[in-house]
Order: C-alpha cells, then structure tokens, then sequence
C-alpha cells in the first residue's frame, strides 16, 4: 500500500499519452523514428570536430549553411551538437536523431509534470494541462524529428523547463546550467535569465528573511560556475570560426548576406506582426480554406494557451496582486520583448504548421499559468473548448503539411 502511494503514475500516463499521439502522427506521415535523418547539419558538425575540423569541408545544397571565407559552417546555434559527440564517436554521421529528439520530447513533458506539481495547487488537473501545453500547441511539429530546425528547439524546451523547475526548487546551480544550454539552442532566450535570478532570489529570501541581493550574490557565487563554462565555450567557438564572440553564424547565410537590411532590422517588424494575426484564407474553389506554411499565423488559433495565459494574467492581476506582482509584471515585458525581437526577423520561419518561434515563449508562460491560474474546476472547464481547438487543427494540421497536402 505505501509502496503504490509512493508510485506517481502522472509521470508514466503522460508521457505514453504524447507518445502514442506520436505514433499516430508517425503512422500517417511516416516520420518513424529509425528513419536516417536528411537534415543532419548538427551531426554533420560534430563529425568535423571531431575530425579536428571547425568547417564542414564542403558544401551541403540542401542544408542551410553559412558561407565565411569560402568555407561552410552550420549557421544555427552548436549545443545540439555538444549532445550529439558521443553519438558521432560511435556512429559517425548516422546519429539516432529522431529518437534522440523524442527522449527530449519526454523528458520535457515530465519536467512539465514536476515543474506543475512544485507550482499548481491542486494536482488532478496535471494531465489537462501539461497535454495542453504538449499537444495543442503546435509542439509535436518540433519534436517529431531530429531536423536541424526543429531538434535545437526541442532541446530548448525541455531545458528550459528544466531550468525553470531547478529554479523554483532554489537549485541555482543546476537552473543557470539548463539555461546557458537553451541558449546555445535558440539564443533568444536569453531574455529570461532576469526571471530566473528573481526565481532564485525569492527562494532564497523566504530562507534569509533579512538578507540582500549582493548577499545571495556573494553566498552563491558557485551557481555561475557551470554556466560561465558553457557561455565560455560559445564565445571560443564563435571567436574561432567567425572572429567574433557573439556570432553563431546566422548572419553568414546567403538569405542575409544578399539584402541590404540583414538578419535583424526593424522594417520587418510590421509585416512580422500582422502574420501573427493573420487567418487562413478562402481557398480558390470557394471551399477547404488555405492555411499558411511558412511565417506564421493567427497565435491565438494555433496556440490557444496563450489566451487561457492571458486570461490567468487577468485574474492574478485582480487577486493575487500582493505576492505575485512581480511576476504579473516581468513575464508580460519580457514575452513582449521576445516577440518583438522575434518580429524584427527576416521571417518567422520556412516551412510548418503553426507559429513555430513563438513555440519559445511557452516554458515560461506555462510556468506563470501555474503561478496565475485560479485553483478552480471552472477555470479547467473553461479552457476545455480551447484545449480540443488546439489538438484539432495542430494535429490535422501538421499531418497535411508532413504529407504536402497544404
């Protein structure tokens, strides 16, 4: 009997839930997960590190690469390929990529779970919500596979969950860590790192009630260890192949060297924004409507757990102001911040289904939805409606665009 009390089955249904759905998705798109994997840039890399080479020794026309000196370089951010070297030391370039990025996938959904069962209140809604956040969001279209574009993003998911979760436990070392790996994923979001230290700080606080910031600073100094390495390790690398600490390589690739306005310029920013509320349009026959796929569309269709934030940002305002206003205040600017950073992008985007760079946001929001939400039935069965609208069209959605239907 205390054997089974101990046993917290939400860890075990949840992910088999996600990955069943997988499986279904897998079944009518054919994206299994032993299938070798076309767009290997991450492991490609690894491969010529590992051979002593920065460079990929050759152009691949398919992938997209930055151009530097007449040498070839993977343009994204490296963390994937940290994981991925001891997989290219055994296996060379055919790396398990697309179970690696499903392991990531469930690794995420449990520190969903945990990071829910630390914050939420109530527990018996642990399922509705971390299967909203999983798969009515447009997420699985990430962590399907182990393509370049998407196993960056899944990485950055599941460890920035991670790091918001060792956060909240007051585990700094470990959440700073989680944190420069997500940003040696997808380098936006690095916006967060002041609400982390304000998660940290808080903690902190309720065990030195007197104490000062500059006293946590100077106690916790060791917090910053794990994470000035991997930070150093970018800098290097990026020192190394482009002369410059803060470059990845993006700005390299031929998309951004042939414009005049670059990767980055604030004349995109309209266009950017009206995508992220545009709707699918009428299809020439007057009948199936056509859905974008590249660029985004309306958030609040594709990601509807941003209106039950939204909502829950509403109610803390009005009754959980006292202990929660710094955080009422801090995720909205910062979420605001990162989508006008993400806006001010040559595009949202190539090919999906959904609003793929706004994917980013959602750790962080789910983490303030636990903090927000009103510990209520009605609020769950409000957000049902929204929860189902989600799973439809995202899954639908993604299975006609895997199979070119759209």
């Amino acid at each position: 009997m205390n054997k089974s009390k101990k046993w917290d089955w939400d860890y075990v249904i949840i992910p088999i839930v996600i990955l069943m759905v997988c499986w279904v998705v897998a079944a009518f798109t054919g994206l299994w997960p032993w299938k070798d994997n076309p767009y290997n840039s991450y492991t490609l890399q690894a491969c010529s590190w590992l051979q002593g080479r920065l460079d990929l020794g050759k152009n691949y026309e398919w992938l997209e690469l930055a151009i530097y000196q007449d040498k070839y370089y993977v343009s994204f951010p490296p963390f994937p390929s940290y994981v991925l070297l001891p997989f290219a030391l055994l296996m060379g370039e055919h790396t398990p990529d697309h179970w690696i990025a499903w392991i990531v996938m469930v690794a995420g959904a449990i520190y969903a779970v945990k990071l829910y069962k630390t914050l939420g209140g109530e527990k018996e809604h642990v399922e509705f919500f971390v299967l909203f956040l999983y798969l009515a969001s447009g997420l699985l279209f990430v962590t399907m596979n182990g393509y370049v574009w998407f196993i960056a993003q899944n990485m950055c998911f599941t460890l920035s969950l991670m790091s918001l979760y060792y956060a909240v436990r007051g585990r700094g070392g470990f959440s700073l860590a989680f944190w420069a790996c997500a940003v040696g994923c997808r380098p936006m979001v690095i916006l967060y790192l002041p609400l982390l230290i304000y998660i940290l700080w808080k903690g902190w606080k309720q065990q030195n009630p007197k104490g000062t910031l500059l006293q946590m600073v100077s106690q916790k100094w060791n917090w910053c260890i794990a994470t000035g390495i991997i930070a150093l390790s970018y800098m290097i690398l990026n020192y190394c192949r482009f002369g410059n600490i803060t470059e990845f390589g993006h700005n390299y690739l031929p998309e951004f060297t042939r414009t005049k306005t670059g990767q980055f310029h604030l004349s995109y920013l309209a266009e950017n924004l009206r995508h992220l509320v545009r709707l699918p349009v009428k299809g020439e026959d007057g009948g199936a409507l056509t859905f974008f796929t590249s660029d985004g569309m309306a958030f609040w269709l594709m990601i509807p757990l941003f209106i039950t934030v939204i909502v829950a940002w509403g109610y803390a305002l009005m009754y959980k102001r006292k202990e929660q206003l710094p955080a009422l205040i801090m995720v909205p600017v910062l979420a605001i911040l990162h989508v006008l950073f993400i806006c001010c992008h040559k595009t949202l985007g190539g090919w999906q289904f959904g609003d793929r760079y706004l994917l980013d946001l959602l750790p962080y929001m789910f983490y303030a939805l636990m903090l927000w939400k009103p510990q209520t039935e009605w609020f769950v069965k409000w957000n049902r409606p929204l929860f189902y609208l989600g799973i439809a069209i995202n899954l639908i959605g993604m299975t006609a665009t895997y199979n070119y239907w759209i």
